[in-house]
């Protein structure tokens, strides 16, 4: 089969080539002042991507004059689809009456607001300008009041590009180590070599092995960071229970439990704590709170946030230039008030359809997949193991994942290069059916017909 599946993927990239001439032009000039032809490796992909020239409710138009269906919503971030009335109109008058100051606006403080009353976890919040920077402070924040160094992470989570997360993101199996106790491996070059020996990684979805590690290193643990959905496995949510005993451990052993819901928050209104029902210390946010516009958060209880307060010391300093702008508030509020309790149920509604539909394929055209995800999130799995931790998901055929990838980009539907998407408010019951007819039609290309 994997001789069919690598004709397969010739086929489709050379139609894509033929078929995105101008994207290929940019891309080749792009390289002569970029490295890579951009600033940000995730939207990159062999053999070169697509140049987008707007984004209109659910589809993204490139220079190509190709119009697709967006299933990506630049990495979750736009829940409400692209260019929403009610944002645009935002972003638009406050760009009217300036565009960053150096001083707070009341904006700021009702974007604060919403947070504090739709997360439960959230009793003090403060805005960045990246998820990156959004897991950044939250792990200071535990170090500084807890007085410990070392954190706990979890094997395939990422928590943004700072050195204290970049270790066992992507670990060559070969360097990982026991699957139930894992090795921690820096995940490129310039990692320095103190990360992964202050950051203890255990295994997701497994809490009698996670609870042993952390027993054993209680002493030094500062924090705990877990996704509650893990993005780069699939989107695949955490077993309740598991996230539950994270909580009673991390509680009785005085270490601070933080949640990284860049993704997860959309998942309900107050996001994957609202829906699981287990409340963290500290939640790292980014993502839907800026409505499209560069943002990061972070926030939790009282007593740790207080740190921040510039009041009383601080104890922790936190600035930056853009932190809070008016332009990012002015997107977010407009987004936060605009995702009601019906705008989630048709998420949900949406999301769950998607999954059922190409489970009902995989399952009609017996095919080496999967699906996972949860509420507005789903992922397509090049296998038919069940997906839960990091070392399950090495299962999936590259080659079969990429095929799909490519194929979709050619049947005019955008998903990330691990073929994970996510549905907007902008989308409707017409545009999954088309999705999932095009996926069928790259299963037949692929030779399950």
């Amino acid at each position: 089969m994997s001789n069919i599946l690598k004709a397969a993927l010739d086929r489709e990239i050379e139609r894509y080539v033929a078929e995105n001439p101008k994207s290929r032009a940019i891309q080749e000039r792009a390289e002569r002042s970029l490295p890579g032809g951009d600033s940000r490796n995730s939207i990159w992909w062999a053999p070169f991507p697509t140049y987008v020239t707007r984004g209109e409710g659910s589809r993204l138009h490139d220079v190509d004059g190709h119009a697709r269906v967006d299933l990506i919503n630049n990495m979750t971030t736009l829940i409400l689809g692209h260019s929403h009335p009610a944002v645009v109109k935002a972003v638009t008058e406050q760009a009217a009456r300036g565009l960053s100051f150096p001083a707070p606006s009341e904006l700021v403080v009702r974007w604060g607001e919403i947070i504090v009353d739709r997360i439960p976890s959230i009793d003090k919040v403060r805005f960045v300008n990246s998820g990156t920077e959004g897991t950044l402070n939250a792990i200071r924040a535990a170090r500084a009041f807890t007085g410990k160094d070392k954190i706990g992470k979890f094997e395939g989570g990422y928590h943004g590009a700072h050195d204290d997360v970049a270790v066992s993101v992507d670990p060559p199996i070969t360097k990982a180590g026991e699957a139930r106790a894992p090795t921690p491996v820096a995940d490129y070059l310039g990692v320095p070599r103190k990360s992964p020996a202050e950051t203890i990684v255990m295994p997701y979805n497994d809490l009698e092995a996670s609870a042993a590690i952390i027993e054993r290193h209680k002493s030094d643990l500062a924090a705990v960071i877990v996704e509650p959905v893990i993005g780069r496995l699939g989107m695949v949510p955490a077993d309740v229970e598991f996230l539950k005993g994270l909580r009673d451990l991390t509680q009785r052993l005085g270490i601070v439990l933080i949640f990284d819901e860049v993704i997860a928050l959309r998942v309900a209104r107050g996001g994957a704590q609202e829906r699981f029902g287990v409340i963290p210390d500290m939640t790292a946010m980014g993502k839907i709170i800026g409505g499209g516009m560069p943002v990061g958060g972070f926030g939790g209880r009282a007593d740790i946030m207080e740190l921040f307060n510039p009041k009383s010391g601080p104890k922790v300093k936190h600035a930056g230039t853009f932190n809070g702008n008016p332009m990012t508030a002015a997107a977010g509020v407009a987004t936060l008030e605009a995702l009601t309790p019906a705008v989630y149920q048709r998420l949900e509604q949406l999301g769950e359809s998607v999954r059922k539909k190409l489970s009902a394929l995989i399952k009609e055209r017996e095919t080496p997949m999967g699906v996972t995800g949860i509420a507005s999130l789903f992922s397509l799995q090049f296998t038919s193991e069940t997906i839960r931790d990091y070392r399950s998901v090495q299962s999936n055929d590259k080659t079969f994942q990429r095929l799909m990838f490519i194929g979709l980009l050619n049947e005019g539907f955008a998903l990330s290069p691990s073929c994970a998407g996510n549905v907007s408010a902008a989308i409707n019951e017409k545009d999954i059916d088309a999705f999932v007819a095009a996926v069928g039609r790259v299963m037949e290309r692929a030779g399950y017909g």
